[in-house]
């Protein structure tokens, strides 16, 4: 209480400072993104394709931007649910505090199978493997554009990078100068407030935003409370220093508090870039991240989980990378090296080990080289290769080529094909034991053994502009998974005689992770979007999907990958009336079919959900304040969320809210 006191001063201050001060008559990014065309939009440069500046339209991945407005349009939304309006991409609200997230039928608590970024930089987490995104202190109102490829992109982002990545890329701090407040209210207990200022000094910008997240999270089905409520404490911080018009130095930092889970992160980001006269750009980059777990709890085992430890866990990523893009020629090349140590260090508070080994190192390096071929004015050929080696499993490898042809004007087509792997995280190699209960050796379902997941894709596109308001997306994909992990029945050490003197012994059974399936999934997703008129922008999507072996992925009886299957439908309608100057209206429409046949084990309901947003803009577009309603169609929902204590399936509430933005 205290905390959200301190906050609300803060905030009435930051309004006092917009209701007295004036503001110089500029647009922001915003609204230039609302007012831009689509032809314009569709030309924005993209980074994470091919970690260098280019169009979209010339990408050899298949991409989806999330701009600014899109987000702002969204309301007080975890970023989680924004990933909603990429076709291809799957999210399930599964507790009050977490989200799974996952592309083309692989959606995962820690969302594993995607790379997540932060302006270029991983959020990985070196225990639990993937990104929390609730563990990262990231504001909505200090994101430029979100960029998320769905499918393959192995050689240019790395170890992870299989079903996807997803780069956040927030705003530059020389365009957020001066003051913003922001705060939302709602039922739920939904509070989410924050202050940013930024300022400049000689060739240095600056910015800084702090803030508090809460929500109550989800009801059961028979109405009582869940206790997944979530309480956060944000901070971030970015400073340029720019030496000359070639050389930035960009420094960012950020630190969270989730005290509902006794989690803390802090990171720490360098990066230099440097232009230099024949145009060839020079990046480095150096970067730590520490988690702090305190007084969690670890099973171990899913058949015996009533043994279990309570340990205090420390995670530390170190990251030092190298890139260089340069043209040669019709040859456009980007290539890079990288060097990363994962760390992890229990203390356990009781007598049980919380992991063996208790403390784990994992050095890790690779180097990567992509060729974009210019063979003719209207047709391209990428192709590119990254080696990787980390202490764990060793030596592994990722390719892709891909064809981009421009058969007519402002009409793309692009054919690719990649390979990609995954390594398992030291959650699934280290996770418990064994240790010796009432005469057993009780064997934790860590596997030292496992090998990496690979990914073969193929991929087929077309992306077209019809009109100067009317653009269309076509994707189809074909990717078969090898050597997939998953639980598997294990026999316990020891055994005992079931009667004196019988030779029939009892046996017991425990789970550890093992290489098990191989996998084959195949989809299409499309999409348009169109500006019948200047005041309307109109999208929609749709995603069909089709994957083998779904019966055992989710089976707990004969293993289990930790996925939520993806539904084979999904249908997306985004309407955004700009209904006067300062008055906008945004909706959005969310179906997806039956995720799987198994309610027993996840509770897969086709469900609708409908947002609406009114928003009006006041003080000559120094403020702007908004009311909305998520989940408009149902009192609560299934996203396949399950309370295992309770054994009810948690629901996913109505949530009505109002929020306020004011510059000053």
């Amino acid at each position: 209480m205290k905390g959200q006191a301190a906050l609300l001063m803060i905030f009435l201050g930051g309004l006092s400072f917009c209701l007295a001060g004036q503001m110089e008559e500029e647009v922001s990014s915003e609204d230039d993104l609302f007012e831009m065309p689509i032809e314009q939009l569709m030309e924005i440069e993209i980074t994470s394709s091919a970690r260098r500046p280019q169009s979209i339209n010339r990408a050899s991945r298949a991409v989806y931007i999330i701009t600014a407005e899109d987000i702002r349009q969204s309301g007080p939304v975890r970023i989680e649910d924004l990933f909603r309006l990429v076709p291809g991409m799957d999210v399930f609200r599964t507790k009050g505090l977490v989200s799974e997230v996952g592309s083309r039928g692989y959606v995962k608590w820690n969302n594993e199978r995607m790379q997540i970024l932060l302006d270029g930089r991983p959020l990985y987490d070196p225990y639990l493997g993937g990104a929390l995104f609730y563990l990262h202190p990231i504001f909505l109102e200090e994101i430029e554009r979100i960029e998320v490829i769905r499918g393959s992109a192995g050689v240019t982002w790395g170890v992870n990078a299989m079903s996807g990545v997803i780069n956040i890329i927030t705003k530059k701090a020389s365009d957020t100068q001066g003051g913003l407040a922001y705060t939302a209210v709602g039922n739920n207990d939904l509070l989410h407030s924050f202050l940013r200022y930024g300022g400049q000094t000689g060739n240095i910008s600056w910015r800084a935003m702090l803030g508090h997240l809460a929500d109550d999270g989800f009801a059961r089905e028979n109405g009582v409370r869940i206790q997944d409520d979530y309480r956060a404490f944000q901070s971030t911080g970015r400073v340029e220093v720019n030496f000359g018009q070639d050389t930035t130095l960009t420094l960012t930092g950020g630190h969270q508090n989730a005290h509902s889970n006794n989690e803390t992160l802090d990171y720490f980001n360098v990066q230099w870039e440097k232009r230099l006269d024949d145009d060839s750009v020079w990046q480095v980059r150096w970067t730590e991240s520490y988690i702090f777990r305190d007084d969690c709890t670890n099973y171990y085992s899913s058949s015996n989980n009533w043994l279990y430890n309570r340990a205090d866990i420390r995670s530390r990523e170190e990251i030092v990378e190298i890139q260089h893009n340069f043209h040669a020629g019709r040859h456009n090349v980007v290539w890079g090296a990288d060097f990363t140590r994962d760390v992890y260090r229990s203390s356990p508070l009781n007598e049980q080990p919380n992991t063996i080994p208790e403390d784990v190192e994992n050095n890790q390096g690779s180097i990567f080289v992509e060729d974009e071929i210019t063979l003719t004015d209207t047709l391209w050929y990428t192709i590119g290769y990254r080696a990787h080696y980390n202490q764990l499993t060793h030596f592994d490898w990722a390719a892709n080529t891909a064809l981009v042809w421009e058969f007519t004007p402002r009409h793309f087509l692009r054919g690719a094909a990649s390979r990609a792997f995954r390594r398992p995280t030291l959650w699934q190699m280290f996770r418990a034991g064994p240790i010796k209960y009432d005469g057993y050796h009780i064997a934790g379902e860590g596997n030292d053994s496992l090998e990496n997941e690979t990914m073969v894709s193929y991929e087929i596109g077309y992306r077209g502009q019809w009109s100067d308001h009317l653009w269309v997306n076509l994707e189809g994909y074909l990717n078969k998974d090898k050597d997939m992990m998953a639980l598997r029945k294990g026999l316990l050490l020891e055994s005992q005689p079931w009667l004196p003197g019988s030779d029939w012994v009892e046996s017991d059974w425990y789970d550890h992770w093992d290489n098990i399936y191989d996998v084959t999934t195949y989809g299409l997703e499309s999409s348009i979007e169109w500006e019948p008129t200047q005041w309307w922008l109109l999208r929609a999507f749709h995603t069909y999907l089709h994957q083998t072996n779904r019966n055992e992925l989710t089976n707990w009886r004969t293993g289990e990958t930790g996925i939520i299957l993806s539904p084979k439908h999904r249908v997306g309608l985004t309407n955004r009336f700009k209904l006067d100057e300062a008055t906008s209206l945004n909706t959005q429409l969310y179906w997806t079919d039956t995720a799987t046949p198994y309610p027993e084990y996840i509770h897969g309901k086709p469900f609708w959900r409908l947002d609406i947003r009114l928003a009006r803009r006041l003080w000559n577009d120094r403020a702007e304040i908004a009311v909305g309603a998520m989940n408009l169609l149902d009192r609560n929902h299934y996203e396949c969320g399950y309370d295992w204590g309770a054994k009810q399936y948690n629901e996913v509430p109505r949530q009505f809210y109002v929020e306020f933005f004011c510059k000053f």
